[in-house]
């Protein structure tokens, strides 16, 4: 018997509050807002997901692990602005109403700090206001620069060189060999070639055989890498491009069109490390982000400074409102360029030890199952397509 139509309506309703409630769970579940595991060479944890609806609704004031307020200096640096704060505040609350000449004045005038804040006080907001919409505007610029350059080394980069070592491995295991050595040390120098960007970046090339045998390089191999021993993350896909070289020579691979295509991915993920190398060696000009920085503490100074001084007049005229506006601003603006700039400080090398680093372990052994699996996916083809396609030896 078909349902009714009654029953089909409460069945979608059913449904639709079922989704409503997911969704509310994910905005506002008391699960974490992100995923972490372990860095390279580091005590802290590096974010490996996170859910974007803990991030878009009022559940972001309660996440902290992982994120920008986790750096003690953007905490030090509101310290130091709320102190000047306080330090402008505090003199023009006690001589406001006195007279000029009372407290050193050239002449002996009958105005008091009263009548000439409130003739400056637009004009001290006026240059305030300009200050912030400068700052902000050069800081949002530095801002695209910065995740377009680290979104840059994700894709292009570690990507790239997921992308070519997965694609190898697959054509060679596929149209030339099922030998596990080969495949094992594409796999291995592809991850290799990862890890040792974090080698290089947290400058441990010394201890480069303790942290690559056994399991991605052998004795003989770490100990021929060290006898060049320059760029490796880079140069190591040349013995990528030697296997390939070596599978020609034996006769492998038959034709001239995939012996170009197999050096094609050697050379694609030569290219990714490039662009990691490059991102990472080659920063924003020092001349834009010093006066960007430069700029930015300009800012948060005379802010405090003239915040400071009309807080401490609002709090002799008994104006509350006024007061937690001024004091709200010197909190908040600071605070959100400070952090900006330390954000995209981090963001100019995720691979130096930082909570915002790549997740070295984590993108490591994906490389490594996923090599894996499309070996295993040629292994284990329908009986239809293996007896008309037996795989290579």
């Amino acid at each position: 018997m078909s349902p009714s139509s009654d029953d089909l309506q409460k069945d979608d309703k059913a449904s639709l509050i079922d989704k409503m409630c997911v969704h509310v769970n994910k905005s506002y579940g008391t699960e974490g807002h992100a995923t972490f595991t372990s860095a390279l060479y580091n005590s802290s944890d590096v974010v490996v997901d996170y859910e974007p609806l803990k991030l878009s609704t009022f559940r972001v004031f309660t996440a902290m692990r992982g994120t920008v307020f986790h750096d003690w200096v953007i905490f030090l640096e509101q310290v130091l602005i709320t102190a000047l704060f306080l330090i402008c505040a505090v003199p023009m609350y006690i001589y406001y109403n006195q007279q000029a000449h009372d407290i050193g004045g050239i002449e002996a005038g009958k105005d008091s700090f009263r009548q000439k804040l409130a003739e400056q006080s637009d004009r001290m907001r006026d240059f305030a206001m300009a200050m912030t919409v400068l700052a902000s505007l050069l800081l949002s610029f530095y801002t695209a620069m910065a995740v377009s350059r680290w979104w840059a080394i994700r894709t292009a980069g570690i990507g790239g060189i997921k992308a070519a070592a997965v694609e190898l491995e697959m054509m060679i295991s596929q149209m030339c060999t099922q030998d596990p050595q080969v495949l094992e040390a594409i796999r291995r120098y592809a991850r290799a070639s990862l890890i040792l960007v974090f080698i290089w970046r947290h400058k441990r090339l010394s201890a480069l055989k303790a942290d690559l045998v056994p399991h991605l390089l052998t004795e003989d191999e770490a100990e021929q890498m060290l006898r060049w021993n320059h760029c490796l993350h880079e140069t190591v896909w040349a013995w990528q491009s030697a296997i390939v070289a070596t599978l020609h020579q034996e006769g492998k691979i038959r034709s001239d069109q995939l012996f170009r295509a197999l050096l094609e991915r050697c050379s694609d993920g030569r290219k990714a490390v490039q662009v990691i190398h490059t991102h990472l060696a080659v920063k924003i000009p020092m001349q834009y982000v010093h006066l960007l920085g430069v700029l930015v503490k300009m800012h948060n100074l005379v802010l405090a400074v003239i915040m400071g001084s009309l807080f401490g007049a609002a709090v002799r005229n008994g104006e509350i409102i006024i007061c937690v506006q001024l004091f709200g601003r010197t909190l908040i603006l600071p605070l959100l360029f400070n952090a900006i700039l330390l954000i995209n400080a981090e963001l100019s090398d995720p691979f130096d030890g930082h909570p915002t680093d790549f997740p070295g372990h984590a993108l490591s052994a994906a490389l490594e199952k996923d090599g894996q699996s499309f070996v295993k996916a040629s292994q284990n083809m329908p009986d239809w397509m293996a007896r008309r396609n037996p795989l290579p030896v």
